[in-house]
Order: structure tokens, then sequence, then C-alpha cells
């Protein structure tokens, strides 16, 4: 991966943006990375995998909670109530998503 300091990002985008299609470039600031410039067609492939791993944790965490496993969470009635919502929710939700 390619660093370029920020005092010099703006005198150099064009390399910045060439390099940054072929592989992610970090800008660095005081040393120290600060921003990362990468291609869009990465940039969405990263979103889609943020977006499958946090509806496969929801889905783990809506197993859990249907095995009676709550561990975590305080067993009051109110709570379980306002669970048993968050969960049907979170189900119909994912069967739109899903769709």
């Amino acid at each position: 991966m390619q660093k370029f300091p920020s005092t010099e990002a703006k005198d150099k985008w064009g390399a910045i943006t060439d390099a940054a299609l072929r592989e992610p470039v970090t800008i660095t600031k005081h040393g120290r990375p600060s921003l990362v410039v990468t291609s869009v067609r990465d940039y969405e492939e990263l979103q889609r995998f943020k977006h499958e791993k946090l509806k496969a944790d929801v889905a783990t965490g809506f197993e859990a909670l249907d095995r009676g496993d709550s561990t975590g969470f305080e067993a009051e009635k109110d709570f379980r109530h306002f669970m048993d919502d968050v969960k049907k929710r979170g189900r119909e939700r994912l069967e739109k998503a899903r769709k």
C-alpha cells in the first residue's frame, strides 16, 4: 500500500487517484495513517462485506435468544417483552432484505 503525507496530497492528487485504482492508498498526518483512498469497486465490496457480516451477527444473536441464552441481558419481564419485539421486527427486516 502506498503512503502519501497529507502535506503532499494536494500536489500529488493525480498520482494518488491513479494508484488508488490499483490498490488502497494511505494518507498520513504527522506520520500516522489518517485516510485511505480506494476505488469505488473496492469500497462497494467492503460495504457488501460489512452488510453481510452485520446480517450474520444479528441472525446469530436472534438464534441465541431463541435458545434462551440471554447472557449479559437482564431477565426482567419488560426487557424480555422488548427483546421479543426487537426479534420480530428484525426478522421482518431480514425477510424484506432477502427478497
